[in-house]
């Protein structure tokens, strides 16, 4: 495992230094030396995987722990399995199958609608709402790891072009 996390940090560390150094430069990235979907795949696989890592402490998955997220941040009102399914852009039974293991870690509960016994309610238990300071903590130490070196000018600009991204991605134009 050591081997592996010193492998995934030297990725890291040589990524963010070519990103800074042609930042720095003032070069573009160009397509053809730049893999930008692969980088972000590569990206979103390790921190996925040390953020799931940190949450075996807990015995929970990212998309475990990023249900009793929108839960805890939904508090006011009501929540169904459906609504996390298009939060998350999930599939039914996939929603269920993390829904199921968060019940039976005693994270949330299901309450059944008593209009429409097809709709489950979901509530976190004290257990799951006890988590949102320890794991929250938990979040902020990798993303400081993660982000660790890079200025805030440059994180302010990788924010900005990120939001860009997401935006052209989302809402492109005909």
């Amino acid at each position: 495992m050591k081997t592996i996390r010193i492998k995934v940090d030297l990725t890291i560390k040589n990524s963010l230094d070519k990103i800074d150094s042609m930042l720095s430069n003032g070069e573009v990235m160009k397509t053809d030396t730049f893999n930008f979907g692969g980088t972000v795949k590569q990206l979103n696989n390790i921190m996925e995987m040390r953020f799931n890592h940190s949450l075996k402490q807990w015995d929970l998955t990212s998309s475990q722990f990023s249900v009793i997220i929108y839960l805890l941040h939904n508090q006011d009102h009501e929540v169904n399995q459906k609504m996390i399914e298009d939060a998350f852009l999930l599939k039914g039974p996939t929603v269920t199958g993390i829904v199921k293991r968060l019940v039976e870690k005693n994270f949330i509960r299901r309450r059944p609608d008593c209009q429409d016994r097809r709709i489950n309610y979901l509530e976190l238990t004290e257990k799951g709402q006890a988590l949102e300071s320890l794991v929250c903590q938990e979040i902020t130490r990798l993303e400081t790891d993660t982000l660790r070196g890079i200025s805030a000018e440059h994180l302010e600009l990788l924010e900005t072009l990120l939001q860009q991204i997401l935006k052209n991605i989302t809402c492109p134009t005909l």
